[in-house]
C-alpha cells in the first residue's frame, strides 16, 4: 500500500483509513460482474465506500491492523437492520493489514445476499452522561455467517485468481432475489449445515440446530419445515447431495489454489 497517504493524518486510525481506502481503489475489481474498478464515493458519503460503474454494485471497507475475529463493530443498529430488510445494505470487504510495512494480509469479501438480521449483534445504548447519550450501535457477527459468505481475494499476502474470486461470488447469488426473510433463512441453515463438521450428516443433526434456529426466527412455529425447505433447496442448487434415508451429503465449493 501507498504509505507516503499516511502522513498527511494527525491519527492513525484516518491514516489507515486513507491507505486502505486508497489500495482498494487502485487495486480491486467488482466480484460481482466483469468491471475491473471499483470507483470510491464521495467524501461524506454514509455507509457505501465504493461503488461499481457497471453493475452499480455498493461496498463498504473495514480494515483492520489484526486480524477479523467474530464480531467487527458497526455504526448504528436500527438503519444497519433497515438496510437489510429492505435490501439496501452494501457489500462489505474485510481488510486486515500489516501495520509496520503497509501491507495487505489478507481480504475477504461478504455479499450482502448473505445477510440476514442475525449477522447484527444489538449493542447497549451508550450512558446518560455520553455525549450521545442513549445512541444504540451495532456490531457485525462474522461467526454467525457460513464459510461461503466469505469470498476470499487475498490470504497470506498471495492474491487470489479474480477468475476464482467471482465462481465463489456467483455461487449464490441466486439469493439476491429472494425476501430477506427466505435469505436469512437461508445463511442460517447452511451456517448450521457448516458447522456440523462431517460430510456426510442426518436430518436428526440439523435437527439440533432447532432451537437456535427457532430463536432467530421468532415469527416462525415451523421451524423443521422450514429447515426441510432450505436443504431442498441447497439439493437443487448443488451444494448438497440426497443420499436418501434422511441423510445428506455436503458438496464444499472448493477453495482456490494458492501459488
Amino acid at each position: 500500500m501507498d504509505s507516503s497517504l499516511a502522513g498527511a493524518y494527525p491519527s492513525r486510525s484516518q491514516a489507515a483509513r486513507a491507505v486502505t481506502e486508497a489500495w482498494v481503489g487502485e487495486n480491486l475489481y467488482c466480484p460481482s460482474c466483469p468491471s475491473e474498478v471499483l470507483r470510491s464515493t464521495k467524501p461524506g458519503t454514509r455507509v457505501i465506500d465504493f461503488r461499481c460503474p457497471h453493475c452499480a454494485e455498493t461496498f463498504q471497507l473495514k480494515s483492520k491492523a489484526h486480524p477479523f475475529h467474530h464480531r467487527v463493530l458497526d455504526s448504528a443498529y436500527e438503519p444497519m437492520i433497515q438496510s437489510i430488510l429492505t435490501s439496501t445494505v452494501p457489500n462489505f470487504l474485510f481488510l486486515h493489514y500489516q501495520a509496520d510495512q503497509w501491507i495487505v494480509r489478507d481480504l475477504f469479501l461478504v455479499p450482502r445476499h448473505f445477510l440476514s438480521a442475525s449477522f447484527v449483534e444489538k449493542r447497549p445504548p451508550l450512558s446518560p452522561t455520553a455525549r450521545r447519550r442513549g445512541w444504540i450501535g451495532c456490531n457485525l457477527l462474522l461467526s454467525a455467517l457460513p464459510q461461503d459468505a466469505r469470498v476470499h481475494a487475498v490470504r497470506n499476502g498471495i492474491e487470489i485468481p479474480s477468475e476464482d474470486v467471482r465462481e465463489r461470488w456467483r455461487a449464490f447469488s441466486f439469493l439476491k432475489d429472494r425476501k430477506p426473510e427466505s435469505r436469512g433463512w437461508m445463511a442460517d441453515v447452511l451456517a448450521c449445515v457448516r458447522e456440523i463438521r462431517k460430510p456426510d450428516f442426518s436430518l436428526g443433526d440439523i435437527y439440533a440446530f432447532e432451537e437456535r434456529l427457532g430463536a432467530l426466527h421468532k415469527d416462525n412455529l415451523n421451524v423443521r419445515p422450514k429447515i426441510r425447505q432450505q436443504l431442498q433447496v441447497l439439493r437443487d442448487r448443488g451444494m448438497l447431495q440426497f443420499l436418501g434415508g434422511g441423510k445428506y451429503r455436503t458438496v464444499l465449493l472448493p477453495q482456490p489454489a494458492l501459488p
